[in-house]
């Protein structure tokens, strides 16, 4: 009951510190603030501080109100600590904010299959995929996602962009082989080989 009121306190704290008013001319300055904020709150939460992360998370959305990560880090701890519904809020104000941050979308994507939603999760998996790099781990781990989720089934379109991905990063890997083996040959050629 004790734990359950200090996070009700801690929820109304952050809900407080966002709505406060924000001061005209100190727009850089509050944005580097708020990313030293959330910096020292990554480094807490490496150190399993997450009372201290979480606050610092705090503040940093309540100084740059146009700032995405610290609600996206904030999800991660509130997830962490099983509050699923308030992650989500989190994540998903996190993408209020930026519509195409990759992270808050593979965390949501990841939450809802946790919660047994598997549409939503397959929207967020999709948005990730479509939004991500081709060489990008995450962007493979969405694609992996998508096919255990039986998406292409459901999305045929997608059975086509998934293998044309990954025929483009096989076709890459083998310029990067042809290549590496031209170098090695031209140095051992001209003697440079160990």
């Amino acid at each position: 009951m004790r734990q359950q009121a200090r996070h009700t306190l801690v929820s109304i704290g952050f809900v407080i510190l966002v709505l406060s008013p924000w001061r005209p001319g100190a727009a850089g300055t509050l944005r580097e603030e708020a990313v030293g904020y959330r910096t020292q709150g990554y480094e807490a939460q490496r150190r399993g501080d997450r009372e201290s992360a979480f606050g610092y998370y705090q503040k940093a959305a309540a100084l740059d109100t146009t700032y995405a990560t610290p609600w996206n880090d904030a999800g991660v701890l509130l997830e962490d600590e099983g509050r699923l519904e308030e992650a989500e809020r989190a994540y998903q104000q996190a993408l209020a904010l930026s519509p195409n941050y990759l992270e808050a979308h593979a965390n949501l994507a990841m939450l809802y299959e946790r919660m047994g939603q598997k549409e939503k999760a397959i929207y967020h998996w999709l948005k990730r995929y479509q939004l991500g790099d081709m060489h990008d781990p995450w962007t493979a781990r969405a694609e992996e996602r998508l096919v255990a989720l039986d998406v292409l089934k459901s999305y045929p379109g997608m059975k086509g962009r998934i293998y044309n991905r990954r025929r483009l990063v096989e076709e890459e890997l083998q310029k990067y082989e042809n290549t590496l083996e031209e170098f090695e040959a031209v140095t051992e050629a001209h003697g440079y080989g160990p």
